[in-house]
């Protein structure tokens, strides 16, 4: 892809670059992608969604898909847990906010689950919005009951079904979701027992994690 120069490297293990375009001198992301889902990139390039980095170029190159992306500008949510910046104010917004995300993503025909839902994937902007990133891992929900044979995702955040339990639905996000929101929440200095908003978010984080698919939201 000619049109695009590359300014830097932001992650040479994942092969993810800053470019600018040479025709109208814009920075975008540049990824160059080993395992992925093309129908997803198709769906998302025709059908942008609110809290995710837009698409504005791929195509495929072998067995690798070259992605040219919105550049985002912030700070991993992950960043933030690790140096305990969230407040309870916080936790509740951008979980209303992935949730927002999600539900675009679940209601699209057929369904996209991003599989990979983890807080280093999560850019909070300096407008303190959510930015939902890296859809390498997600896939077009068929509502056919085909257990998942190779584990898409991270473990530690992946569902149940994604270890070969059963196959992914729109509940596997779900889990992650709710793992996400447990690590926020032990972020949070707060006693849960003292705080009813917190207390209502660990119940949430519960109901989000349950091994079965159906017991989960």
């Amino acid at each position: 892809m000619s049109d695009y120069n590359i300014i830097s490297t932001l992650n040479e293990q994942h092969k993810v670059y800053l470019v600018q375009s040479a025709l109208s001198g814009k920075v975008y992301v540049q990824k160059i992608l080993d395992v992925y889902n093309i129908r997803v990139y198709e769906c998302l390039y025709h059908n942008p969604v609110a809290g995710i980095p837009r698409l504005i170029n791929y195509y495929e190159r072998g067995n690798q898909l070259i992605v040219i992306e919105e550049y985002i500008s912030g700070t991993s949510l992950q960043e933030k847990i690790d140096n305990s910046e969230l407040n309870i104010s916080d936790v509740r917004n951008y979980m209303i906010m992935l949730c927002n995300i999600l539900e675009s993503l679940h209601s699209m025909t057929p369904p996209i689950i991003h599989r990979d839902i983890k807080p280093s994937n999560i850019i909070i902007t300096s407008y303190n919005y959510v930015i939902l990133l890296d859809f390498n891992a997600a896939k077009q929900f068929s509502g056919q009951n085909e257990s998942d044979t190779v584990l898409i995702g991270t473990p530690g955040y992946a569902a149940p079904e994604q270890y070969g339990f059963g196959s992914s639905s729109p509940q596997t996000d779900i889990y992650s979701l709710g793992i996400v929101l447990k690590e926020m929440l032990n972020s949070i200095s707060s006693n849960p027992a003292s705080d009813p908003v917190l207390y209502y978010l660990n119940q949430i984080a519960q109901r989000c994690t349950q091994m079965t698919p159906s017991a989960r939201y």
